[in-house]
């Protein structure tokens, strides 16, 4: 009678069992359904990135050289294509922020002279130029540049030199000298500037007054925008001399 009643406890535990496992599968089944549909709602789309628009690079208003010719043409060319304002200036300063007299001559889209007189041999100039447009932009530049002046030529040649009351230095010319907006430095031996200006200018010498001349002492002088008549481009002369 034992035996019978647990063969009918085995029998029933293992129905239960199989009529559980189907309900258990198909509850699996929902499940992994259920987080199918999940999965497949919160994954998103990727997006389509739209090509970023590069903005042109406005590289004309730089400059690519300035040149400086021995006529007096500072040259400055643009590395693309501009235009000007009608407030177009260039200024031209020496080392020591003097203004020098100049003049736009020449504009075109990728370049511009500037003329100028007086300019040193070997002395460094520094030029602004103020309204110039890219061809990218309509915001307006001011470009400044440095360069090394190469020295305007000139016929007007320096004869004798004379040295009055240790204050004054009179340079004689050899041929007629004519002048525009002339200039005179004075450097002594150790290459200090000197306090100088020109008291006369005439057709055949130039008086030059120099503060603090000491006996024994040399100074080297410059002057600027002079020429000879046949001359249309205004140069510069340079004289030693030593205080006895």
């Amino acid at each position: 009678m034992r035996k019978s009643v647990k063969g009918m406890a085995v029998g029933l535990l293992t129905m239960s069992m199989l009529v559980s496992a189907p309900a258990m599968a198909y509850a699996g089944q929902a499940n992994g359904a259920a987080n199918d549909v999940a999965i497949t709602t919160l994954a998103k789309k990727p997006e389509t990135k739209k090509p970023e628009t590069k903005k042109p690079k406005v590289e004309s208003q730089k400059v690519g050289k300035v040149t400086c010719t021995s006529a007096g043409k500072v040259n400055i060319s643009f590395k693309g294509k501009v235009t000007y304002t009608d407030g177009l200036k260039a200024v031209i300063k020496d080392a020591d922020g003097r203004e020098i007299a100049c003049k736009i001559t020449k504009k075109n889209k990728s370049l511009l002279t500037v003329s100028v007189a007086g300019l040193v041999k070997g002395q460094t100039y520094t030029i602004t130029i103020e309204g110039v447009l890219g061809k990218d932009s309509t915001e307006v530049a001011t470009i400044t540049k440095s360069f090394v002046a190469k020295g305007m030529k000139t016929q007007s040649k320096v004869g004798k030199v004379s040295v009055e009351n240790k204050k004054f230095v009179v340079l004689k010319m050899k041929s007629a000298t004519y002048y525009k907006d002339a200039t005179v430095s004075v450097k002594d031996s150790k290459g200090t500037e000197c306090e100088a200006k020109i008291v006369k200018k005439a057709k055949g010498n130039i008086k030059v007054q120099i503060s603090g001349m000491k006996k024994g002492n040399t100074y080297t002088i410059t002057i600027n925008g002079v020429r000879t008549q046949k001359e249309k481009n205004y140069g510069s002369i340079t004289r030693t001399v030593t205080v006895k």
